[in-house]
């Protein structure tokens, strides 16, 4: 490899890596070995370690965002990214530079050709791993929080040793091919994140998956913090984000949505075991950011954005919009991917769209815009019109919303938030 690259030569190398799907432990023994090929960094970094099946990125936002504001210095892993591949490497909330990321690249190619000469090649999540730690060291981060890819076990930032705190977010039936066809099998496998250390779960969890992970603790010694969400009060929500009161102090959270106060009172008890002061932990909620979460990214008309791509991120994402809408039923741009339950997810948020825009993602595994539209009929929205291409779908759902005086939101996958997110950019500019 030529031993000075450009940011664009840099990132296609990253995506260049093959995309193994590594079964049992492999993905945390290969990034083990990966890491010790690169000098083992971060050793001496104090982690927050996320999982789940929904909500750990916005947790990984949070926990971020209070660390920071804490004065600590603190490196964010994310995956996957949404708007572009440096998002998935931050410290103080802040990408990692263009020239820094070449860099980093430069530094661990050696040890990717030495790993594919032994028969062991590193993956495209691996190497992202490994480019995360040689950063965070390299810029001397005493924190940082890493969410953790599809699973515990399965996952290659299993291979931290014990974090200072593991937190496992809601666990519901995603990726079960890999994970398991249970929410229990599913639990057994992301609570490999808890090694003795203290543990944090997400207060909503299916009844066979919470004891799954007590079992875990049990066998660990770890000591197990469940949030109480009894002392939660609204005080007022709408577009602008939410005002709440949990255990006598005031909140305002920027992100939308009240699935969002759950993750934020997740964050916050997270924040009181890692002992930080109470105000930087209402700093930190105050100020977080998060894209394609409930985001509002345009008025008149206005046009919500949100990742939710499975039945879990649906279920949330309806209980959301009635108060932030003051109950009108929206115009909504759906598309979504094959290898999810689109159309028992589909069937959560079409009874709440006025009108409903489906098309074909920009990906091979995406539904068609017609198998979308049929699910979502069959999921009881009358007024379904599909369009093949995104780009044209968003048009279209846009004077719809226009013409109806409603808002429009966009939801069904990831890749289509971040491309109608873009679009949108461009269009305003």
């Amino acid at each position: 490899m030529q031993q000075k690259m450009t940011f664009e030569q840099a990132v296609e190398y990253i995506h260049a890596r093959p995309r193994l799907q590594l079964t049992g432990d492999e993905a945390s023994r290969r990034a083990s070995v990966f890491l010790s090929k690169l000098g083992n960094p971060g050793q001496n970094l104090k982690i927050v370690h996320i999982t789940g099946t929904n909500g750990k990125g916005s947790a990984a936002a949070m926990f971020s965002s209070m660390l920071t504001a804490s004065g600590r210095k603190t490196g964010l892993f994310i995956s996957p990214y949404v708007l572009e591949f440096r998002e998935r490497i931050q410290i103080d909330e802040k990408m990692i530079p263009h020239q820094a990321l070449v860099q980093m690249v430069e530094r661990a190619a050696n040890a990717v050709d030495e790993m594919e000469r032994e028969g062991q090649p590193v993956n495209e999540f691996i190497l992202d791993f490994g480019l995360a730690m040689l950063w965070f060291e390299s810029q001397g981060c005493k924190w940082a929080v890493i969410e953790a890819g599809i699973g515990g076990r399965h996952d290659a930032t299993c291979c931290l040793q014990k974090p200072a705190l593991s937190v496992i977010m809601g666990i519901g039936l995603d990726h079960t091919a890999v994970l398991g066809n249970t929410t229990a099998e599913i639990a057994r496998d992301k609570s490999a994140i808890i090694k003795g250390n203290p543990a944090l779960l997400y207060p909503e969890q299916p009844e066979d998956a919470m004891a799954v992970i007590m079992e875990r603790c049990a066998e660990t010694g770890s000591q197990l913090h469940i949030p109480s969400l009894r002392n939660v009060q609204i005080q007022s929500e709408g577009l602008s984000g939410t005002r709440f009161c949990y255990g006598g102090q005031v909140y305002q959270l920027p992100l939308l949505g009240r699935f969002q106060v759950k993750n934020a009172v997740t964050a916050i008890n997270g924040g009181r075991i890692l002992g930080l002061d109470e105000q930087d932990i209402v700093n930190g909620i105050a100020r977080v950011s998060f894209p394609c979460r409930l985001e509002r990214v345009q008025d008149h008309p206005t046009v919500i954005i949100d990742g939710a791509h499975n039945m879990h991120g649906m279920k949330a994402l309806s209980n959301s919009l009635p108060p932030l809408l003051g109950g009108r039923k929206p115009v909504m741009l759906v598309g979504m991917l094959r290898d999810k339950d689109f159309a028992d997810a589909l069937a959560v948020i079409a009874p709440l769209a006025e009108k409903m825009v489906t098309v074909a993602v920009d990906n091979p595994r995406t539904a068609s815009a017609e198998e979308t539209a049929q699910a979502a009929q069959n999921g009881g929205c009358s007024n379904v019109q599909p369009v093949s291409d995104w780009k044209d779908g968003l048009q279209t759902a846009i004077r719809l919303a226009e013409d109806e005086e409603r808002a429009l939101i966009i939801c069904g996958s990831l890749y289509l938030a971040a491309d109608c997110r873009a679009q949108l950019q461009r269009m305003g500019d």
